[in-house]
């Protein structure tokens, strides 16, 4: 490429890394990333000998262009099907798990592999990548943005594209941008994940399930999907308006209100309880979408996209990307006026 556009991508999450991979044979593409690695919540954290999927629990395939990304991912070990039950368990199950509704059958479900960040780290393996770089805000104008960070002013680029969540897109993306009453009309739900390491043996009688409780909308057991490791391990999570009521509460006290609805379900002894730990996601389920694929705006080149565009779904976040990419690679194309 001769003189190619720069575009900057902010976030290196599914839709981030979807989009980079997309538009690196028509541009300068560099991703943006706030932490120390790609994946967003496409996380997986290891205590000890546990292996918890702590953000998305996993991804389903309908689209044909996710699904020869993932056939990929699949053949080179990054991604497996995770062939589980999931079951359905009532607000108060008066005879314990056993009361749960049968299995329905559903479409395939995959996880990556040996963890959930897997598979973003193998789409992420030939893109370029700043990691640790919070970007405070966005000045210039287009053609000429410029990053702001505490640490310094990064640019000039042509482009500038957030895949954060919504409302935090909605704090980078300059007042300008066209699509900001639609980006600030977009809703999302806090999540918390409690983590829980149980003891050696320990039996649950699902492998995960999905709840009709006032506090968990879902547990899961963590070491029964492909490679996880052996050491028996719940996640649970809490339900999305649970979640947003007590997203300011202290951390302690959220995690024993969600202990207390988890031992409805599952027994749990003082040492797995005291061992268990929270992690609270700010943005995490998607409320009320933007209604649209993605949001572009060609006059000022800024753009932005994710999950939150369409629906939660890890599908979601790659279709929206592959979607925006598709309107940009023809304006990449274009000369400078």
């Amino acid at each position: 490429m001769s003189n190619p556009k720069r575009v900057a991508i902010i976030g290196a999450g599914m839709a981030g890394l979807t989009l980079a991979k997309a538009l690196s044979s028509h541009a300068s593409v560099r991703i943006f990333e706030k932490s120390k690695a790609v994946g967003g919540r496409m996380a997986t954290r290891r205590i000890g000998g546990a292996s918890f999927d702590h953000g998305a629990q996993y991804f389903t395939l309908r689209d044909t262009r996710f699904r020869s990304l993932l056939d990929g991912a699949i053949a080179d070990g990054a991604a497996e099907r995770w062939n589980a039950d999931i079951v359905s368990l009532p607000a108060t199950p008066a005879g314990g798990p056993e009361t749960a509704s049968a299995p329905r059958q559903s479409e395939a479900r995959y996880v990556g592999a040996p963890s959930m960040k897997a598979l973003p780290a193998w789409m992420a393996k030939d893109c370029d990548i700043a990691f640790n770089v919070e970007i405070a805000s966005i000045t210039g104008t287009p053609r000429n943005w410029i990053l702001k960070t505490e640490t310094g002013d990064i640019g000039p680029f042509d482009w500038v594209i957030a895949t954060a969540p919504a409302p935090q897109s909605a704090r980078l993306l300059p007042s300008t941008f066209g699509h900001r009453d639609t980006l600030q009309n977009t809703a999302m739900n806090a999540c918390f994940t409690l983590m829980v390491t149980l003891r050696a043996g320990a039996g649950t009688p699902f492998a995960a399930a999905r709840l009709d409780d006032p506090v968990l909308s879902w547990i899961s057991r963590n070491d029964r999907k492909p490679g996880r490791g052996e050491q028996p391990c719940l996640v649970a999570n809490a339900s999305p308006h649970w979640s947003d009521a007590h997203i300011e509460a202290p951390l302690d006290g959220v995690k024993a209100e969600m202990l207390g609805a988890l031992r409805r379900y599952v027994p749990l002894d003082a040492g797995e309880a005291a061992g268990a730990v929270i992690k609270r996601w700010s943005y995490a389920n998607v409320a009320r979408p933007a209604g649209r694929p993605f949001l572009l705006d060609p006059e000022r080149h800024l753009a932005c996209c994710g999950d939150w565009c369409i629906a939660g779904r890890v599908e979601a976040a790659f279709q929206s990307a592959s979607q925006l990419a598709d309107a940009l690679v023809p304006m990449l194309r274009k000369p400078a006026e």
